[in-house]
This record gives structure tokens, sequence and C-alpha cells, in this order.
């Protein structure tokens, strides 16, 4: 979450938890929907907005729908009682979120504009959204026009040409807005220090369709799991399966961000069996366990989160039985915290006792390398750069990047702490 104060206007951009300290309170069986909001600051689960109190917040801004960058609204929106911005996917996605945290309230406050629109906050300030890819759907550049310049925020972003569905970076009106002048660039550095591009997820899209034609040589029952938000990812599966086998979706996760997805067509799913609660998925599992040829299960559990569905079969809370070679596609790489990697060893070493077969790391990022970033840098040709979404060594490494192109730590990349400001005027 960050915020951009324009002549005593301020918008936000994102507002979104701390995916490791969300994880460990569900660990510790605490309800985040139910903690207060003042507990889940002084836990670090949410940003502290404190230096925001006062100021006149006129805006919301999301720039894609992963809970990391909107899982905050419901606990912290309510007080800004702004218009909260985002592509129709995000808004949907926030849609869903507010009605689980019970917070119809704020369902008035979602607009939802298309790429290109301009809408228009103030007198001194429009928003814009620019298409960009990412492991969502509708991702975008916010792009906000003010009479001191314009500033750019990449939360998150790679630069896709052969995307699997949707369309390639809007690399024409990025270029245009880098004509028209960028004073300010904030930017996410989640793989700065990866010296390549990332790879097209047509990349990805091909390792699927290898790795489930070799599962399906074998008499055995075909696992995958991946991002439950990836839904490029999980149209390539689809595509994948070529009709051979019945796919169900199990787990919670899959049907938050499936069902929006389908509602706006941007995929297919109406030969597919979805199931969230757990009744649900313990029937499924009973049909697969009896014919585990004719099903391929895409489940939630690919970062060996406890309470995912994976997870639940592996550790006996789910009735379902794995048989010596049975395989299960791990479509992600692991997110390198220290929890996570606990999570999946402790995965991967159940369903390795019970004889499964693992296939790790069938997959691409969704977020820019480091000449993805120089790419989006020498595109916008702004005047100052603050790196965002990082520990410190990240945003080092950005501002790294940043003086190769010119830039000068301290006077035009700036790295900040939360809760800290900085003053461009």
């Amino acid at each position: 979450m960050s915020a951009l104060e324009v002549e005593n206007e301020v918008v936000i951009f994102d507002m979104g938890v701390h995916m490791e300290k969300l994880i460990e309170l569900n660990s510790e069986k605490l309800d985040y929907t139910q903690l207060s909001t003042e507990k889940l600051k002084a836990l670090g689960v949410l940003p502290n907005d404190t230096i925001l109190n006062g100021k006149n917040v006129i805006a919301i801004v999301i720039s894609h729908g992963h809970l990391d960058h909107v899982n905050a609204i419901p606990k912290l929106a309510e007080k800004y009682n702004c218009p909260i911005i985002g592509t129709p996917y995000t808004i949907k996605i926030i849609e869903n979120i507010l009605r689980d945290h019970g917070k119809k309230k704020l369902l008035d406050n979602l607009v939802a504009i298309e790429y290109g629109d301009l809408a228009e906050i103030s007198k001194k300030i429009q928003i814009e959204l620019v298409r960009t890819t990412h492991s969502i759907p509708e991702p975008s550049l916010i792009v906000v026009h003010t009479k001191e310049g314009i500033a750019t925020i990449a939360y998150d972003y790679k630069l896709d040409n052969t995307p699997v569905f949707g369309e390639k970076p809007d690399y024409k009106r990025i270029k245009e807005i880098g004509k028209e002048g960028v004073k300010l660039h904030l930017s996410e550095c989640v793989h700065v220090a990866d010296e390549t591009r990332t790879p097209s997820e047509e990349i990805a899209k091909h390792l699927m369709k290898d790795s489930i034609d070799r599962a399906y040589e074998g008499n055995t029952s075909v696992f995958v799991t991946t991002f439950a938000s990836h839904i490029a990812r999980l149209t390539g599966i689809i595509e994948a399966n070529q009709n051979r086998r019945k796919i169900v979706f199990l787990g919670r996760s899959l049907d938050n961000y499936t069902r929006p997805a389908k509602e706006l067509n941007l995929i297919d799913l109406s030969d597919i069996t979805i199931e969230g609660r757990p009744k649900g998925v313990t029937k499924v599992l009973s049909d697969v366990e009896k014919n585990p040829t004719q099903y391929l299960v895409v489940c939630t559990g690919n970062q060996g989160e406890p309470n995912s569905v994976l997870s639940r079969i592996s550790n006996k809370q789910y009735t379902f039985n794995f048989r010596k070679e049975d395989q299960v596609i791990f479509s992600s790489t692991v997110i390198p915290s220290p929890l996570n990697r606990a999570s999946r060893y402790t995965l991967e070493r159940n369903l390795k006792s019970q004889g499964v077969r693992i296939i790790k790391d069938v997959h691409v990022s969704g977020h820019a390398m480091r000449e993805d970033h120089r790419d989006l840098i020498r595109m916008l040709n702004p005047t100052h750069i603050i790196p965002c979404h990082g520990e410190t060594e990240r945003l080092a490494n950005f501002a790294s990047l940043a003086e190769e192109e010119g830039y000068v730590l301290g006077s035009t990349v700036h790295i900040l702490t939360n809760g800290r400001y900085i003053d461009l005027k």
C-alpha cells in the first residue's frame, strides 16, 4: 500500500496484507475476519496507515486482484469512504471479499473502469489504467495525471508478448505516457535481481501440456496444483487435458477466483465441476478414488498451505488414499519465505511417504525481472524512481539498476521504509 499526495489530495494505491503474516495467523487458528484492525496492524498483517490520519483521501486505486494487494480493503477502506477503482475483474474480486467480510456498505464505493478510460477523481487528479500482463487477469499500470506531472505505479507486472489469453502490454500507450513526462515511477522489485527477462506464459502452457501428456501415460490419478488466481494457467491446464479426462477444481480459493472470471467470460468452465466446500470436496474425491484414470484434479495447495485441499489429502484429513505412482504436478514455485518452505517440505514429505510421484516447477513467473524493469524505465523515462514491494535487499537491487540507467541514489532514486514519506515538490 502506497499513497501520493498532491496539493492536499491523497490517492492510495493498493491495500493489501502481508501474506506470510496472514499464513501465520491461520496456522495459529486465528480468524482474520474477526480480529480488529488495530490488532492486525500490531501483528504486521495490515499496513500501518497512521501517516494518513487527518489526510484528505479522495480515491483508492487497485492495480490487480491478488490478496497482497486487496485483502486489507475490508479492514481499512471504511474510514476513507472514497471510490475504490480498478478493472472489472479486479472489482469483482474485491466485491466477493467485501461480501465475505460482511462489508456490503463498501460495495457502493466500487468503480470499474476499462483500460484507457480516464477517471476524473478531482479537478487536480485523473486516473488511467494501462494494460500490462501478470499472473491474474486485467492487471494495470496505474497512471496518475496531475498538474505537477504524471506518476506511474507498476504493482505487479511482467512484459509478456505472447500471453495465453488477452493482449500483450499496451506499449504504444506506455511510450506515449513517457513522452508526456513522468515525474515519479513506483515499481515492484520481486525479481529485480534475476538478470534476464521473464519468460512468457506461453512457455508454461507448453510445459503443462508435456507434463500432463506424460502423466496420462500411466494408469494413475493425476493432480495439478497452482495459484487459484492464475486464470491463464488454469486455461492452459484445461487445454492440455484435451477432453481426455473429467476436470474437477477443488478448493475455496479456486471457486472465489474462477467465478468472477466465468462471469466476465474470461474462462470457459462449462464442463468443469468446481467444489469449494468440504462436503463437496469429500464427495468428488470419493468419485476420483473409485475411477482414478477418469479424472484430472486441479486443487489448492501449491505452497503447502495447511488448510488447502492437497495438504488435507496428504495428512488424511480427507479420506482419499493416493496409490503408489499417482502423480502431483506443482505448477508453481515456492514463494521464498521460511513459513512457505516449511509448509511445502511437510506436504512433499507426506506425499512421498505415500508413493506419490512429484513433478515440480512447471511454471514461469508473473513478475518482471531485471531487464523487463530496465525496458519499462526506458519507456517511461521518469524523473524520480521509488522501488517498493520488497525487503531492503530488493529495494537496493532496484536502486542499483536505476543507477545503471543514470539515476542518482538519494537524488532521483529513493529507498524508503514503511511509514516514511518523501517530498518531491
